[in-house]
């Protein structure tokens, strides 16, 4: 039976990134300090879970390897590619932080509009999907403001 992955090339660079990653871990578990009391050592969780990640990353990698010996190039994506959509999703929470780092809306104001602005671009401004997201933000910006400040006591920008 064929691999159901999509980018058996990206399958083999992620694994190739997490034992890298997992390798520096155990690497560096070596200056943790001997413990006092633990039989098992301080070292021992974050050098078995880094065993445990190589463990699963080269399983996939030897599944990416032989998916690519039997899939073929597809020349119809299954999805639109949205280059502009996805800079909206970046850039909008981005300004949502910024106007509150800088002072210029409160966190009700910010998270009102930041909910209405980016539901209204991803859902490319359904009239139907804006009521509901209307709605949600104002549960979520008043709702949040008062949870947060009177509930959990966090001063939040004003």
């Amino acid at each position: 039976m064929p691999s159901q992955s999509r980018s058996p090339i990206l399958d083999l660079s992620i694994c190739g990134v997490l034992v890298g990653l997992s390798v520096f871990i155990i690497w560096g578990t070596k200056d943790i300090p001997p413990p006092f009391f633990d039989p098992v050592g301080s070292a021992a969780f974050p050098k078995y879970a880094a065993y445990i990640i190589i463990a699963l990353a080269l399983a996939i990698g030897v599944r990416a390897i032989f998916s690519i010996k039997t899939t073929h190039k597809e020349t119809k994506k299954p999805y639109k590619e949205e280059p502009l959509l996805a800079l909206y999703v970046v850039v909008v929470p981005s300004l949502y932080v910024l106007t509150m780092n800088l002072g210029w809306l409160s966190f009700r104001a910010a998270t009102i509009l930041f909910i209405i602005l980016l539901s209204a671009l991803l859902s490319k401004f359904d009239k139907r999907s804006m009521i509901v997201s209307a709605i949600v933000a104002l549960v979520f910006g008043i709702g949040g403001q008062y949870l947060f400040t009177e509930v959990f006591y966090i001063d939040l920008p004003q």
